[in-house]
């Protein structure tokens, strides 16, 4: 194992290291033509996301009463922001590494339009108190009192035999966050949630220890159902499947493409092959939860909203116009 620690910018006779990569696998230089291609894409998806701060700056400015009224705009906020890395990642020509942030985009824009979709407080306490039950969970795996730090203790002892879990955490500070975190769930706000929490937990034979939190109040059971209950079932198999190979590394073998008899070639880093179809994707998935978002949450916003995306859809048919390409295998 080789370990590093970098303070600063370790010099190597006055000079900092720059190893070149191989042209022909890494081109950090893509040729003009498609640098304006990559441009123009990355543009048009800055826009979304620029527009879409505005959104956000408008619902946290209107004052709801009562408490957590602003969990949706988080949901809000990490979309925008993956829309932001993945105009980052299109202008640089990474774009099998902007799948991954597709899939999670996916997975964000469909849970806040659950979320606002009816029962908004009841689902936003659901997704809070599930989230204090798992970090209850992971935080007593330190606690060597607690049952489950036992089985936790054991897996790493298998490997590393002089494993003492009080050498790498503060019992003390972590009991006191599992005690602020368990009088948050006896609010009166969090109480009745907590129990359908438990009721949800042991509503099967096999007891589920880390239920969803749209699960909550006989909701969905997994991502699949959630997506069928919203009518997203066309997205779900053909799109967050297809991106889900992206993140679990299945399809690891595009890399290579055959080159003859018993031969294969590296395909280049930073393909830019599947370019307009990210960009199709992250503009779709982001106008439809504005749209919803300003439908729910900020209806008086609608005329400004419509005005907008008039402007904007010429600007997406000349960015669809302008960055045609053909893909040579």
């Amino acid at each position: 194992m080789i370990m590093c620690n970098f303070i600063g910018i370790k010099q190597v006779g006055n000079k900092q290291m720059k190893t070149k990569p191989i042209e022909e696998l890494l081109s950090k230089e893509p040729n003009k033509d498609l640098s304006l291609i990559l441009d123009k894409l990355s543009d048009t998806v800055d826009e979304i996301v620029n527009f879409g701060t505005q959104i956000l700056s408008w619902d946290v400015k209107v004052k709801r009463g009562g408490k957590d009224k602003n969990v949706p705009s988080v949901f809000l906020r990490n979309s925008i922001e993956l829309g932001d890395s993945i105009s980052i990642l299109i202008r640089k020509s990474s774009i099998d590494p902007s799948k991954i942030l597709i899939r999670s985009l996916m997975e964000n824009t469909i849970y806040a339009r659950y979320m606002i979709e009816k029962n908004e407080d009841e689902r936003a306490h659901s997704f809070l108190v599930c989230r204090a039950n798992k970090d209850i969970r992971f935080y007593k795996q330190f606690i060597e009192a607690e049952r489950i730090s036992k089985n936790f203790v054991s897996k790493i002892k298998k490997q590393e035999p002089d494993f003492e879990l009080n050498n790498h955490c503060n019992p003390t500070k972590i009991k006191t966050v599992i005690k602020a975190k368990q009088e948050l769930l006896k609010e009166p706000i969090y109480r009745d949630i907590n129990i359908e929490y438990h009721r949800t937990c042991n509503k099967n034979k096999k007891r589920n220890n880390n239920p969803n939190w749209y699960s909550l109040f006989n909701g969905p059971e997994n991502f699949e159902e959630l997506c069928r209950y919203l009518e997203y079932t066309i997205i779900y198999e053909f799109q967050y499947r297809n991106y889900s190979e992206n993140v679990h590394i299945s399809n690891v073998m595009k890399g290579f493409v055959a080159a003859g008899d018993n031969k294969a070639d590296i395909l280049q880093i930073r393909d830019f092959k599947d370019s307009k179809a990210v960009f199709y994707n992250v503009v779709n998935i982001l106008l439809d939860l504005y749209r919803e978002f300003i439908n729910k949450r900020l209806p008086e916003k609608k005329n400004e909203f419509s005005n907008w995306c008039v402007n904007f859809e010429k600007l997406f048919e000349q960015t669809d116009l302008e960055t045609k390409f053909r893909y040579i295998e």
